[in-house]
């Protein structure tokens, strides 16, 4: 069960805004579409909900999956300003030939689920933003749908209500075991809520994986650099062998590059002082709640880490031994 996207691509005249989409989201599951703004993520929801027609490929909603069972929400919500809390949550169920008694039921059922008490006669202007966001939510859950759109959802809500609007989603998800498509630019949101991430770039799809892989093993320079938190250091790889500044380590090559790559190291990565590995310089320590921000000189290239085991001293010339293997990516 779930929705497969095969080939999928769309012009807007002789712009080509995606390239060959192929997506697979299975019932319970939440994907995000995660890439910067204007590479055409929410014109693949769009696509999914029947609101912008294909020009190629297909979409093939299987088992109880439909587009009639496929709900999107948008950033700004769409509420009804004429309508009041109960009235919008009960939209849907109306157009839909409800009666007036399970309608009264479910939608009651939902503003409790969402936390909308002593809230049901007010209108979206009498609202605060998470109160609005709520409401949207309520609208769509209320349909019973197979497969929620999330589009940017929780973009306008400050960190401490954004937080508390994740835990929701996850416990609605879970509860109503919906799947999910969720567009975001959002890192740390897209890390928290994904079982997994699809990377889109400039109109192509450029890697699926869980976070964690996503993270640990980006394929392309692109994708690192998208993720953010990322060195990179210039250098030249033989088989599993990167050599740079003088220097040589043992790395992951997945795509059997020779010649100049990049070694991505993740800011976040664990390191600890040795005898041997790489040869640094400390060059500023500069402390934050994730960890002491280590700035350092190898060679004429630099490094940003948040994670080395041991005592650290500006000036001071050390060697850095990985608790995780470092990867290669092209140029």
């Amino acid at each position: 069960m779930g929705l497969e996207i095969s080939d999928v691509s769309l012009h807007y005249g002789r712009k080509q805004i995606l390239k060959h989409i192929n997506l697979q989201v299975a019932a319970g599951e939440i994907l995000t579409l995660f890439g910067p703004s204007g590479v055409g993520k929410t014109t693949i929801l769009k696509l999914i909900a029947g609101m912008q027609p294909l020009q190629s490929g297909a979409l093939d909603f299987r088992g109880d999956f439909s587009q009639e069972r496929t709900i999107l929400v948008l950033q700004d919500f769409w509420l009804f300003p004429h309508m009041t809390v109960f009235e919008n949550i009960a939209f849907g169920l109306k157009v839909r030939h409800v009666n007036t008694t399970q309608i009264a039921q479910q939608v009651q059922a939902m503003i409790t689920i969402l936390k909308l008490q002593g809230l049901a006669d007010h209108f979206p202007d009498q609202l605060s933003g998470g109160q609005q966001q709520r409401v949207a939510l309520a609208r769509a859950i209320v349909l019973k749908p197979k497969l929620l759109l999330l589009d940017e959802p929780f973009a306008s809500l400050d960190s401490s209500l954004r937080q508390k609007m994740h835990q929701l989603l996850l416990e609605l998800q879970q509860q109503y075991h919906f799947g999910v498509i969720l567009v975001t630019h959002d890192r740390d949101e897209a890390f928290e809520l994904s079982d997994r991430l699809a990377v889109l770039i400039d109109g192509e799809i450029q890697q699926i994986g869980t976070p964690q892989t996503i993270y640990e093993q980006p394929q392309t320079r692109q994708v690192a650099a998208f993720i953010g938190g990322m060195n990179f250091l210039a250098g030249i790889i033989q088989g599993q062998q990167f050599q740079f500044e003088s220097q040589e380590i043992t790395v992951v090559n997945p795509n059997q590059l020779t010649g100049p790559v990049q070694l991505v190291i993740p800011y976040e990565v664990a390191a600890s002082l040795s005898h041997s590995g790489i040869q640094a310089e400390i060059v500023s320590l500069q402390w934050q709640p994730s960890g002491v921000l280590a700035h350092l000189r190898v060679g004429q290239q630099t490094l940003v880490l948040t994670n080395i085991q041991g005592e650290l001293h500006p000036g001071e010339v050390v060697y850095l031994q990985f608790g995780a293997n470092l990867q290669v990516v092209a140029n």
